[in-house]
């Protein structure tokens, strides 16, 4: 996959390789990573996980918040019970309940005493001071495990990092160069020179939207039509139909 480097470069190269000053490269920098982390935002609030990571929370006795640590933390979607010293373990489901809908779904015990089983009925994630933590309710007796499957939702952050969106990077390419525009300058070109360079500058800034903007709307089709069909049907059961409907019983 291309990283920001690579794709700083490319979008150089559609802007007609501006003065390496107009812009430079922070700009060009700050202007990519928002656009990235624009068509990360869509595809986190689509219909299906675009790009996700799982973290394990172990609950103790007595504590009832504690710190997400994964580093990449972004929007939580399943949390279910975890033991792997037990082979015959079967997985339950823990909902999730806001922090100020919590005794609409619950209305046992503050804390519980059992301690050899999960015993948390609900998961609460917040953000406090900067830091996402998550509150188990009922305050728990037990030492247990808990997975949690999340949404990543960090942008990245350096040069050499990869943008992770593969199949729409020219779609952030063009509306990155197009974003950029008015911060560009070239040889003759310049929005801050003399009358004559200011007339060249529109001109070529003029003719360069044109383009960028008609490809802007091709690509962008793309990405909107991706995320409305995100999510296919999964694995599930088919009926029969025809002749031999009702005798199709053993069919899938």
């Amino acid at each position: 996959m291309a990283t920001l480097r690579s794709n700083l470069a490319q979008v150089r190269l559609l802007l007609g390789h501006p003065d390496p000053h107009m812009p430079d490269d922070g700009v060009l920098f700050e202007l990519l990573s928002n656009q990235v982390q624009h068509h990360l935002n869509q595809l986190q609030n689509g219909q299906g996980h675009w790009s996700i990571d799982t973290w394990t929370l172990t609950v103790s006795t007595g504590n009832e918040d504690y710190l997400v640590t994964a580093g990449n933390f972004g929007k939580p979607f399943l949390v279910y019970t975890s033991d792997s010293t037990n082979f015959a373990h079967v997985r339950r489901e823990v909902p999730f309940a806001l922090m100020q809908n919590l005794g609409q779904f619950y209305a046992g015990p503050e804390r519980v005493q059992v301690s050899d089983r999960h015993t948390v009925q609900l998961f609460t994630f917040y953000r406090r001071n900067g830091s996402w933590y998550v509150r188990a309710t009922p305050i728990p007796g037990e030492t247990k495990s808990y997975e949690v499957w999340f949404e990543t939702g960090v942008a990245p952050t350096s040069l050499g990092d990869e943008a992770g969106l593969t199949p729409f990077q020219h779609l952030i390419r063009i509306q990155t160069a197009i974003a950029a525009l008015p911060h560009c300058g070239w040889t003759g070109a310049k929005f801050n020179g003399s009358d004559q360079e200011a007339r060249a500058w529109e001109r070529k800034a003029r003719s360069l939207a044109a383009s960028l903007g008609q490809d802007e709307g091709k690509f962008q089709k793309e990405f909107s039509t991706y995320l409305g069909t995100i999510m296919q049907a999964g694995i599930e059961s088919r009926d029969p139909f025809g002749a031999e409907a009702d005798t199709a019983w053993w069919i899938g």
